[in-house]
């Protein structure tokens, strides 16, 4: 699974059960911030230490984002 940089604003919605697109309520904006801001801060740790592997790369992000997401106290 390669990583693909993205430049430029990101927009995260939600979906309504009818499938609308709509905003996220404030505990998912504060987790996709956390994201955001561990995928900036690993890819600035990168620059000085690099990833063994795209493979590497992608398990560690996802356990950072895994992290960032999970419920307070887990």
């Amino acid at each position: 699974m390669p990583l693909y940089p993205l430049a430029g604003p990101i927009v995260v919605t939600g979906r309504t059960a009818s499938g609308d697109v709509t905003a996220l309520d404030g505990d998912l904006v504060q987790r996709a911030k956390a994201v955001a801001q561990t995928v900036r801060d690993t890819l600035s740790q990168w620059r000085e230490r690099p990833p063994a592997s795209q493979e590497a790369a992608v398990r560690e992000l996802l356990a950072y984002a895994a992290r960032d997401v999970a419920p307070s106290g887990q």
